[in-house]
């Protein structure tokens, strides 16, 4: 994500001619045109599949036993989970407008306050759909299938980390939908707002590469931070660009978003950091895989951009700030309107970056990352080195899959985990353990889980339908 040290109020895309400060509350100007909206739509669309494209989560090869879903559910994933991103941010910003920077005295909210968290109805439903419709695709892409079977959307929601999160989100994205109807004080819309950043910080703690990293507390710590101080310094930017048209409240609240932006800035920076070291091994030799990898130049990217903002947070608080404070709004959001839509440029990155694997394939796996296939553990019955290693759904991994052939399975799993079983195959199969820590059947294209050992180790398995379908578990 992005910011500008210091940045003040921006000034949004959507306002027409700015300079004047007395045209500011007409009619004319308030809203985006249709077509500059479309375009903007297009642009951010278009960040995305190139970011896509860079990072690898684009253009991989297709996983020996696992099906491709096919194009509507591939690249409707990531738009989904760049919407759901988008709808997020809206509904941070418009309750932190409301909230924070013009909350209003004690007789309840001033109108341009009261539109804002109108807003943050329309966004938190957003929100919620585009989340929901992510959990759908996620299962889609894993199943290799846009027809996804309501078990297996089941088993996701309630067996396996991510899709509990998926739940928690939208419930709570509801929540702030309904209530926000009824808010009508800034107390209301702060606790609206706590829900909203809480429904940020779910999907960091439950699922994704910062909840599977060695060090488990530092990397969600770190990714809970960036997502919520990024979310509320591109939101706040947009909400301050759309709702605070009027000079009398403009002023004031860049002067409070000035203030928040320069800490959502240092904090983005320093988390997103913390998170990138941890995810690559927390060592020089992981940070050196991952130069030249397509995650690298998308880390490289936002580096960029975060440096880019802190350039344009500096002329805020140097020139158009004080222009704002003497009646002069023009250049002030000009300038916000170009840092907003490189913040909407960095979103996109974020998302593709969270769809990519930490390190290039090739590249050797620094401590930190995923353990490698057990086909290739240093086990007696262990088979040749797997074609699956490395499979990574982001979100959604498949733990053990199963195909016409054998098993494959990816990578380590914790004790006492969930583990996630894809059977591709047509034939029902079972998993059973040699030291009996585990005996599940598995029908045939059937997703579901079952308990890991709680004791770290090897756990060699076989099935009762096909001898020659053996592999190994690791636990630790």
């Amino acid at each position: 994500m992005t910011h500008s040290p210091g940045t003040t109020a921006p000034g949004a895309p959507a306002v027409a001619p700015a300079g004047r400060p007395g045209t500011d509350d007409g009619p004319a100007g308030r809203r985006l045109p249709a077509g500059a909206l479309l375009a903007a739509v297009l642009a951010l669309l278009g960040v995305l599949v190139l970011a896509l494209a860079v990072g690898g989560a684009a253009t991989g090869t297709d996983a020996a036993g696992l099906p491709r879903a096919g194009e509507f559910v591939e690249w409707g994933l990531p738009v989904a989970r760049l919407a759901a991103r988008v709808a997020a941010v809206g509904t941070v910003g418009t309750l932190l407008f409301a909230a924070v920077l013009l909350p209003g005295g004690g007789a309840g909210l001033p109108p341009a306050s009261r539109r804002a968290v109108r807003a943050a109805t329309c966004w938190a439903w957003a929100w919620a759909a585009a989340t929901a419709l992510t959990a759908v695709l996620s299962v889609g892409q894993l199943l290799g299938t846009a027809a996804v079977p309501v078990s297996a959307l089941g088993v996701f929601l309630t067996d396996v980390a991510a899709g509990r999160s998926t739940v928690v989100v939208v419930v709570l994205a509801l929540v702030v939908a309904v209530l926000a109807r009824r808010c009508r004080q800034a107390t209301g819309a702060g606790a609206l707002l706590l829900l909203a950043l809480a429904g940020l910080v779910v999907p960091a703690v439950l699922s994704g590469h910062s909840s599977s990293a060695d060090d488990h507390l530092l990397a969600v710590s770190s990714l809970g931070a960036h997502v919520v101080a990024a979310a509320a310094w591109t939101g706040g930017l947009g909400a301050l660009l759309v709702h605070g048209r009027r000079p009398g409240d403009l002023a004031p609240a860049a002067a409070r978003y000035s203030a928040l932006a320069l800490g959502c800035f240092v904090l983005t920076g320093a988390s997103g950091l913390t998170g990138a070291w941890v995810l690559l091994g927390s060592s020089p030799a992981g940070l050196g895989a991952a130069l030249g990898s397509g995650y690298g130049w998308l880390l490289a990217a936002k580096t960029a951009a975060l440096v880019a903002l802190g350039v344009l947070g500096l002329r805020h608080r140097r020139a158009t700030l004080p222009r704002l404070r003497t009646g002069e709004p023009g250049a002030f959001r000009r300038l916000a309107a170009v840092e907003l839509g490189v913040m909407a440029a960095t979103v996109a990155v974020a998302v593709a970056l969270s769809a990519s694997p930490p390190t290039a394939p090739e590249a050797a796996a620094p401590a930190g990352t995923a353990a490698p296939v057990a086909g290739s553990a240093p086990a007696p019955s262990a088979p040749a080195p797997d074609p699956m290693a490395g499979h990574d759904h982001g979100d959604l991994s498949v733990a053990v899959l199963v195909d016409d052939e054998r098993f494959h399975v990816p990578a380590a799993v914790a004790p006492g985990s969930a583990v996630t079983v894809f059977n591709s195959s047509d034939t029902d199969v079972t998993l059973t353990a040699d030291d009996g820590a585990f005996d599940v059947v598995v029908p045939g294209h059937t997703l579901l889980t079952f308990p890991a050992p709680a004791e770290p180790g090897e756990h060699p398995f076989g099935s009762r339908h096909d001898p020659a379908f053996r592999d190994v578990l690791v636990v630790g």
